[in-house]
């Protein structure tokens, strides 16, 4: 009979391919240590297949009933099939089914970041930017200005700067280090050899002017007035320069930058000339902006005319000839002393000026270096502005109906510090 089961089985199988089977691995009802393996459709056979020993049995089991292999009753499992599922009814829906269960999960922990804190009102935000810009603004300047440059660093590039402009000789390619410091040291002895020589026509050329002047010549223009003016300053300054080139030569440079006011014009280099034109130019400006309240006190002691006297000692004092590009070391008296000379001086310029047509056939240089000794910057002023200032100098301070020529410059000074011009 098992036999015929087979064959039939056979035969079936081969007129009529069965579908594909999808085995499942179940838990026997019956037996519980069984397992069976489930398939997707009907059985049409039940075959028991005895393995090694009979320690494994599986037997195919129809849907109507699953039995327990009697081979071995601990080591036996079943293979079975599952009935297929019966055709959906169209009167049930699918709220009808009953849900799957589902298996518990352990919930799962997101982590996310802190909330955000609540934005700050507007007024804090508006004090904070505030708070922080000057100080943002102090650190981006001073990032932004470019370290100061060591004694060493400014004379090398006056060097290099005389060597350019053709002043100095440049150093040969192939010489050393030692050879080098020694090719330096003696072109600086030839410029310094020849701003004397320079010195020593400056002198003839002096002397000439006088004797014109005394023989009943053509009086000394402006031009002449300031050279000799200039020569009798280099004059004062040659001899202990002199003995400082012939003793120390190396030390030349540290004066050039700490004590320029020893140095003879004719011994500076183009470099160290605008070095201390500049610095002379800073000490001004910043005399006339930090000390404006000292000159509004100035004002106050007189509209055309401020006598030297009247001018309290102290920072007053010390504004007013900081403002004239004046030294301001000393006491009280030499400061007034100095104002007084230096304000004298500028009375005859200013005459000299008026006969020259109110200075028009100054260049840029020469205006600009005029005002400055009047106590008016103009750095950033073009050639047309510079006249217009140098012509109200000229007008206004040199009216009869004012005090003395000292006291009138010094209402003038205060007046250009203070913008009413």
């Amino acid at each position: 009979m098992i036999r015929s089961l087979g064959r039939n089985g056979i035969v079936e199988r081969c007129v009529h391919p069965p579908p594909p089977i999808f085995f499942t691995l179940t838990r026997s009802k019956i037996c519980p240590n069984h397992r069976t393996l489930a398939s997707g459709r009907q059985p049409t056979s039940l075959v028991s297949r005895r393995l090694r020993r009979d320690v494994h049995a599986f037997s195919l089991a129809s849907s109507s009933g699953v039995r327990c292999s009697q081979l071995h009753p601990h080591y036996a499992r079943l293979l079975s099939t599952a009935p297929s599922p019966p055709p959906p009814t169209p009167g049930k829906t699918a709220a009808s089914e009953p849900p799957t269960p589902l298996a518990a999960r352990k919930p799962k922990v997101e982590l996310r970041p802190a909330p955000p804190s609540p934005p700050a009102s507007a007024s804090a935000a508006a004090e904070k930017s505030t708070a922080s810009s000057p100080l943002s603004s102090a650190s981006d300047i001073s990032s932004d200005a470019p370290p100061p440059m060591t004694l060493i660093e400014i004379t090398r590039r006056d060097l290099r700067d005389a060597q350019l402009r053709g002043i100095l000789a440049a150093p040969p390619a192939s010489a050393g280090r030692v050879g080098k410091l020694y090719h330096q040291a003696k072109e600086m002895f030839k410029f310094y050899w020849r701003g004397l020589k320079l010195f020593n026509t400056h002198r003839l050329q002096v002397r000439e002017i006088k004797d014109r002047v005394k023989n009943g010549g053509p009086p000394m223009d402006r031009w002449e007035t300031r050279f000799v003016r200039t020569f009798n300053q280099d004059a004062m300054k040659m001899i202990p320069f002199v003995l400082i080139v012939l003793v120390v030569e190396e030390i030349i440079p540290l004066i050039a930058i700490y004590a320029p006011f020893m140095l003879p014009s004719t011994c500076i280099m183009p470099s160290q000339w605008e070095r201390i034109d500049g610095k002379r130019r800073e000490k001004q400006l910043a005399f006339a902006e930090s000390l404006r309240d000292e000159f509004a006190t100035l004002r106050k002691a007189g509209s055309k005319d401020i006598p030297l006297h009247a001018v309290p000692n102290g920072y007053a004092l010390i504004a007013l000839a900081g403002s004239l590009t004046l030294s301001t070391v000393g006491p009280a008296g030499l400061h007034r002393r100095r104002i007084q000379r230096h304000l004298t001086s500028i009375a005859a310029d200013d005459v000299l000026l008026r006969q020259e047509n109110m200075g028009n056939r100054l260049t840029h240089p020469e205006l600009l270096e005029a005002l400055e000794e009047r106590g008016i910057p103009g750095a950033t002023l073009d050639s047309e502005k510079l006249k217009a200032r140098l012509r109200w100098w000229l007008t206004n301070a040199d009216k009869a109906d004012a005090g003395d020529a000292v006291g009138r410059r010094i209402a003038l000074v205060a007046r250009n510090a203070l913008g009413q011009l």
